[in-house]
Formats: C-alpha cells, sequence, structure tokens
C-alpha cells in the first residue's frame, strides 16, 4: 500500500521550495524563471525532511509527478548547497523529463546545472547548460526565459573578459526582451553594457548604456536599484578623470536611501569606498582613511573578500601618497593575501603591481610573479573564450543542420512556388511595362501640351502687347491731338470781351484738360501693364488656387523670377513635381498648411515644399510611383531632390543648376 500522506507532503513541500528557487536563479538576471507558486514556509523545511521526500518521490509511480518533485528537491538541494544529492536529484529529474518528452522540464535541469556551476566558478560549464537551455526555450519561442538566458551568457563572458561576445550577446537578448516590455531585465541588459563600455574605456558609450538602465528601472518602477546603477555611473567618471562629477553621484547613491548602511551594507560600503578614493585623487584627504576603514570593517563583517581587497588597495594608495611605504606595503600585501586566498586574480594583479613599484628589493620577483600569473590568466580566459566559441559554432551548426533537412523536406513545394511565382513575375513585369510606357507617353504628350501651351500663350500675349501699344499710341497721338487743338481754338475765343462768354470758355478748358490728363493716365497704365512678363507664377497661383478646401496653401515668391529665361523643360518638370508633392499632401499627410516656396540663387533653382502632417519615413516607407517619377524628374533636370520628414512634418527641396 502506497503511503499517500507522505506523497501528499511531497506535492506540498515541492510547491513551497518553488518560491525560493525563483529567488535563487535570478542571482543574474533576475527574471521570474517558472510560474510556481509561493509559499514562505519553504525557508523552515528542513533537511531531514527533503531527504524523506526525496526517497518516497523515488516511488511514485506517477511520471509527471515524480519529475515535478524532482525538480522541486534538486533546487532545493543546491540552496542547501548539497552538491552531492543536487547532481544526483538533477540528473534524475532531466533523464525523466527527456523521457517524457518535457522540452521545459528538461530545460529547467539545465538551467539549475548552469546555476550550480556558475556558484562554483567553473564558468564554462555553466555557459554551456545555460546554451542548452537556451536552445529549447528558443525553438518553444519563449522570448522571455530565452531572452534571460541569453543575458545569464552575456553577463558570463563579461566575467571572463570575452567583452566583445558578451555585447553581441546582450544586445540579442535585448532584441527579444524589448518587445515584450521586460523592463527589470532591460535595466540588467544595459547595466551589463554599461559594465563592459566601461571595461574597454569606451566611456561615452558606458554612460549612454547606464542612462538606458536607469529609463528602464523607471519603467519597471525597481527605484531599489538606482543607487547601485549611479555607482557604477560615479565609477565611469572616476575613470574618465572627472573625479567630482564621480563623487556627486557616489553622494546621490547615499542618499537615495537613509537606512542604506543597514539595509544594504555591502554597497554602502562600496560607495563610501568609491567616495573616498574620488577624494583622495583630487587630492581632497579630509575624512578619506576613516571611510576607507570604515568601509573595510562593514566588509570584512560581512565577508566580502572581492570588496575587501579593494579597500585594502584603496588604503596602500592613501598610505603611499603620505609617504607612509610601511603602512602602504603593509595594505598592498594583505590585498594580495586576500585576493589570493579567494582566486581574485585582477586584485592579486592589482596588489603585485603595486607592491613591484613600491618594494624597490623584491620589485623584479613581483614583477616576475605578475607576468605569470597574468599569463596563466589570459591562457585560461581564451581557453574559456575559444570554449564557448566552440558552443556557437555547434549552436550555428545545429541550426544549419535543421534548416537543411527542412530545406530538403520542402524542396519540391518551393521548386513548384517558385515556378508558379516567375509566371505571376513575369505577368507583372510585362504589365508593369505596359503601364510605364503608357505613363511615359502621358508624361511626353503632357509635356507638349505645355510647351504648347506656353507657346501660345507667349503668341496671345505678344498680340495683347501691341493691341495695347496701338490703343496707347491712338490715346496720346490722336485723342490728346485733337484735344489740344480744341484747346488752342477755344482760347483764340477769348477775344470776346464778355464776360459770360470768357467764363464758359475758361470752363471749357478746364474740362478739357481734365479729360487729357485721364486719357495720359489710362496711356500711361496700358503702357505700365505691357512691361509685366507673362511668368510661370500664373500657372502655379492657378494650379494651387483649385485645391480642395480645408487645407491652406500658400505660394511664396520673395524676389521676381523672369520664368523666359529658365527651360521649358526646368517648367514642366518643376511643375509636375510640386503638383506630385501636393497630391500626396492631400492624400496622405493629413495636412492643414502647405508652403511652396520658389527662390532664384544665382545659378539655381529653389524649390520647397513644406507641410505640417504627419510625416512618414522616406527610408522605410514603400516607393509609389510618384515619389519615383519625381526622383526621375529631378534627375532629368540633373537637379538634387531632398525629402526629410517627421512628426512635424514633411519638406520636399528641390535644387536645379540653371
Amino acid at each position: 500500500m502506497k503511503p499517500y500522506p507522505i506523497i501528499l507532503l511531497v506535492v506540498l513541500i515541492g510547491s513551497f521550495l518553488s518560491c525560493v528557487k525563483e529567488n535563487s536563479k535570478n542571482e543574474l538576471s533576475g527574471v521570474e524563471q517558472r510560474a510556481l507558486s509561493k509559499n514562505k514556509k519553504s525557508e523552515t523545511v528542513q533537511e531531514t525532511e527533503i531527504d524523506k521526500a526525496y526517497q518516497n518521490a523515488i516511488s511514485e509511480d506517477n511520471d509527471s509527478l515524480k519529475k515535478k518533485i524532482l525538480l522541486d528537491l534538486s533546487f532545493r538541494y543546491l540552496k542547501l548547497k548539497d552538491s552531492i544529492m543536487f547532481l544526483r536529484v538533477n540528473k534524475q529529474a532531466r533523464y525523466l523529463a527527456i523521457s517524457l518528452k518535457d522540452s521545459v522540464g528538461t530545460a529547467e535541469t539545465y538551467w539549475d546545472l548552469a546555476q550550480f556551476y556558475h556558484t562554483h566558478n567553473r564558468e564554462d560549464s555553466a555557459y554551456f547548460y545555460y546554451d542548452k537551455a537556451q536552445k529549447i526555450y528558443r525553438d518553444l519561442e519563449d522570448d522571455p526565459n530565452s531572452g534571460s538566458l541569453l543575458l545569464n551568457m552575456a553577463i558570463i563572458q563579461k566575467n571572463i573578459r570575452d567583452y566583445t561576445g558578451s555585447e553581441v550577446t546582450t544586445t540579442n537578448a535585448i532584441r527579444l526582451l524589448k518587445p515584450i516590455d521586460k523592463f527589470k531585465l532591460l535595466y540588467q541588459a544595459y547595466n551589463n553594457l554599461g559594465i563592459v563600455s566601461n571595461e574597454l574605456e569606451e566611456y561615452d558609450k558606458a554612460i549612454f548604456y547606464y542612462e538606458k538602465g536607469i529609463i528602464y528601472i523607471q519603467k519597471s518602477r525597481a527605484n531599489r536599484y538606482l543607487p547601485s546603477i549611479w555607482n557604477n555611473l560615479g565609477l565611469v567618471y572616476h575613470n574618465q578623470g572627472n573625479y567630482k562629477k564621480a563623487i556627486e553621484y557616489f553622494r546621490k547613491a547615499l542618499s537615495f536611501n537613509e537606512d542604506i548602511e543597514e539595509s544594504d551594507p555591502k554597497l554602502y560600503a562600496m560607495l563610501i569606498d568609491n567616495e573616498a578614493n574620488a577624494k583622495l585623487h583630487l587630492g581632497d584627504t579630509v575624512g578619506v582613511y576613516s571611510q576607507f576603514i570604515k568601509a573595510l570593517k562593514l566588509r570584512e563583517d560581512i565577508d566580502v573578500k572581492a570588496g575587501i581587497s579593494i579597500s585594502q588597495l584603496h588604503l596602500a594608495d592613501y598610505f603611499l601618497q603620505r609617504e607612509d611605504t610601511v603602512n602602504a606595503i603593509h595594505y598592498a600585501i594583505a590585498a594580495k593575501k586576500v585576493a589570493a586566498n579567494s582566486q581574485n586574480t585582477r586584485d592579486l594583479l592589482a596588489s603585485l603591481d603595486f607592491l613591484s613599484l613600491v618594494v624597490k628589493d623584491s620589485a623584479l620577483a613581483y614583477t616576475r610573479r605578475y607576468v605569470t600569473i597574468n599569463d596563466s590568466l589570459q591562457k585560461r580566459e581564451r581557453a574559456v573564450r575559444n570554449k564557448f566559441a566552440r558552443i556557437r559554432f555547434e549552436t550555428n551548426e545545429y541550426i544549419s543542420e535543421t534548416e537543411r533537412l527542412n530545406k530538403q523536406m520542402i524542396r519540391i513545394s518551393i521548386i513548384s512556388l517558385t515556378v508558379f511565382l516567375i509566371f505571376v513575375l513575369l505577368y507583372i513585369i510585362k504589365d508593369q511595362r505596359s503601364k510605364n510606357k503608357l505613363i511615359s507617353q502621358k508624361q511626353k504628350a503632357g509635356q507638349e501640351i505645355y510647351n504648347l501651351v506656353l507657346s501660345q500663350q507667349k503668341i496671345i500675349e505678344e498680340e495683347r502687347e501691341r493691341e495695347k501699344q496701338r490703343i496707347s499710341r491712338e490715346l496720346h497721338d490722336g485723342i490728346l491731338g485733337s484735344l489740344f487743338g480744341l484747346r488752342i481754338s477755344l482760347d483764340s475765343l477769348n477775344d470776346d470781351d464778355d464776360k459770360e462768354s470768357k467764363q464758359k470758355r475758361a470752363d471749357y478748358i478746364r474740362e478739357i484738360q481734365k479729360i487729357a490728363e485721364e486719357i495720359r493716365l489710362i496711356a500711361h497704365q496700358l503702357n505700365k501693364d505691357s512691361q509685366i512678363d507673362v511668368d510661370f507664377t500664373l500657372l502655379l497661383e492657378q494650379f494651387l488656387s483649385k485645391q480642395p478646401e480645408g487645407i491652406n496653401i500658400q505660394l511664396k515668391i520673395p524676389h521676381p523670377i523672369n520664368w523666359e529665361s529658365i527651360e521649358d523643360n526646368i517648367k514642366i518638370n518643376s511643375y509636375r513635381i510640386i503638383q506630385e508633392a501636393i497630391a500626396n499632401t492631400i492624400r496622405h499627410s493629413q495636412a492643414t498648411m502647405v508652403e511652396v516656396f520658389i527662390n532664384k540663387l544665382k545659378n539655381r533653382l529653389i524649390i520647397e515644399i513644406r507641410d505640417n502632417g504627419k510625416g512618414f519615413d522616406p527610408e522605410h516607407s514603400s516607393v509609389g510611383i510618384g515619389l519615383k517619377n519625381m526622383k526621375n524628374r529631378s534627375r532629368t533636370m540633373k537637379g538634387k531632390l531632398s525629402i526629410k520628414s517627421d512628426k512635424e512634418g514633411t519638406l520636399i527641396k528641390l535644387v536645379v543648376k540653371l
């Protein structure tokens, strides 16, 4: 008879353990790894109870339930740092998941195994299993988990100084996470890019990435991460030599939370240590020693080995600046010891470099030791990077093989579809050529008609000009002459001395003078009108005035243009470009105002069409026949056509050399 109550307890334990499992697996990326229930009671589950639950799970006949329990128990053993039991239970859960063809369960076992190797500083193995899990989630199109695993892999690459690889992998993670608004993970991704750029001494890029990270912190409302990223920004400015700016960020982080010393002593120690180091580089030694000592004591209390060695190195620098070589050497040797015991090669190399410069008697020995360790480190990192490269190569090879098999399976379908598409394409090409030919013919005919209209208009205007001049001459030479003779005749009548006759004659003469003045004004006005050139402006004004209501179209020509001196080909193509631009604006832009600006500067004709519409993307929008024709017309005139558009509106500019 099965011990059902015990099995039920095991199931409950599995549910309880899920909360702990989420938090630990997020050491690298912080994603909610699995949709498991949460229960605070998991923290009180004793190791003996887990062992008992494991023994009962082994006898469970339901493989699906058994797999779930083993998955949760393996992660609990990982939390308890029981390596032997974790590896055993993880292996059993993995084999069971594979036999059940449970892709998600298999991926979870790989994820747990990668986390185990990461905590044991076996980054090559961790990377390998993160990669295996990521492939599964990628094939399942599970972007959140796939992106999170890519981020974990990128952080490992950064840790072994494969900065280029880390940058590429992080970018791939961002590509998956950005469309699904995983703000917290995006913050961590940009934070990693900032660290990588800082290590590569690309400080401007690092600042840009950190500022992007701050944006995603604010979007995720996880403001508790702000002090950490401010600290990173301070380090970038410190490396740039901008110590004042660095101190600003360190103090900003320190003032974010009044209880930071108690709530996050590790971060607090880091901040006061970094602030003191920046002040030391500025030459401000007030309170620096006490800050260094306080940071060191805090790090010793919470046993942060990497922080301890950094504090000791900073103290060594402090005493060296004060020319106290005894204490400087003391702290450098202490840092070397801590770094060596914790396998912290970065600080070990830094302490050896410091001692080689300060301890003159042993400088050669320290230098040799530095070179040996540095060479060994580079070889080890190169080997790991090569292993990562092989993993990526195998991944690409796997993808290529899969694609090859898929292509082989659907080759006949592709060939059939290709043949069909070729016939369709040929038909479309033939039809398009016919349309293009028709359009070309219409354009040619339109230009010929326009030229004819211009020629006819010129003839009409010439006839009109001659008629005006004839009327002007008739008025001036005929009527005015007759009136002048009449005025003389009337003057001769002044011999009559009676008062009434004289007054009448004077009145007649004044009236005749008024008539003559009016005729003279008419003649001058006709002559003035005849001097106005028949130009291209009238044609444009007529076209623009015929546009629909609801859109305000203004034509601006700041200086008169002698259109007769400009070739008809330029005028017709310019007119068509303006025509097409106005049509596109009315159809697509939702604009309320359009301004057509035409100016002639020296030997260049400049035309600008500007609207306040919604704009479009000239680089990515599909190119219609109208826009294509505008560009073709510009090339025909050997002109330059440019289009700039954004949400504020569109500007089309045509420049033609005359």
